[in-house]
C-alpha cells in the first residue's frame, strides 16, 4: 500500500505528524511558586555553537505564560520508566504540579529537573517566535545534566513505544573503516 492524497486539514496534519516517532520530553518550569511540567514531543537541537535547542508550546496555556514570565525552562528527556510523569504532565487543562519524589536535587539548576531523566537541559529563552497557535521557544542551554542509561520513552501514532533490538550485542561492533591519506 502506498501513499494516497488526503485533504490537508488539522486531522490529517496530526495523523501525518503522529507518524514521526519522537522522544518524549517534559518541559519544566517554576510557576506560581512551585515546579510545573508539560509533556512535549516538539523538541529539537538547533546549534552546537552556541548551544541552542527549541521547543514548541501552545500560547494559550498557563505553562506558556509561566515560561514567558520566568524567561527560562528545563527540558527533561524521559526514559521508558517515566510514563506516569509524562501522562501527568500531558493532561489538558489539569494542574501539572510535579510531585516532590519526581524531582532531582537542586544542584545549581535554575529550572526544575526530573530525577529519572536520561538528560536535562537548563535553558534561558533566547527567542520567542509566535507561529500560529504556538510559540517556538529557542533556548540557550546554560546547564546540562546526564542521567540514567536506560531505554528512552518514545511516542508514535498516539501511543508509547519502546526500542526493540533484533540482535542485542553487549558492545557495539566496530565498523570496518579504512582511512586513506589524500593523494
Amino acid at each position: 500500500m502506498g501513499l494516497h492524497p488526503v485533504e490537508a486539514g488539522p486531522g490529517a496534519f496530526k495523523a501525518a505528524l503522529g507518524s514521526l516517532a519522537a522522544s518524549v520530553t517534559v518541559i519544566t518550569l517554576s510557576g506560581a511558586g512551585r515546579p510545573l511540567g508539560m509533556t512535549a514531543t516538539a523538541f529539537s537541537s538547533v546549534s552546537l555553537d552556541p548551544l541552542l535547542i527549541l521547543v514548541c508550546v501552545n500560547r494559550s496555556t498557563r505553562s506558556y505564560e509561566h515560561i514567558a514570565a520566568a524567561g527560562r525552562f528545563g527540558v527533561n528527556i524521559l526514559g521508558s520508566a517515566a510514563r506516569e510523569i509524562s501522562d501527568h504532565c500531558a493532561r489538558p487543562g489539569a494542574d501539572k504540579a510535579l510531585r516532590p519524589e519526581w524531582l532531582a536535587p537542586e544542584d545549581g539548576w535554575r529550572s526544575p529537573a526530573l530525577a529519572g531523566a536520561l538528560a536535562f537541559l537548563d535553558c534561558a529563552i533566547e527567542r520567542d517566535v509566535h507561529a500560529g497557535t504556538h510559540a517556538v521557544l529557542i533556548g540557550a542551554v546554560d546547564g546540562i545534566g546526564l542521567g540514567a542509561t536506560h531505554e528512552p520513552l518514545l511516542h508514535f501514532r498516539g501511543t508509547y513505544r519502546q526500542l526493540r533490538a533484533r540482535n542485542h550485542h553487549p558492545r557495539p561492533r566496530p565498523l570496518p573503516i579504512t582511512l586513506e591519506e589524500p593523494a
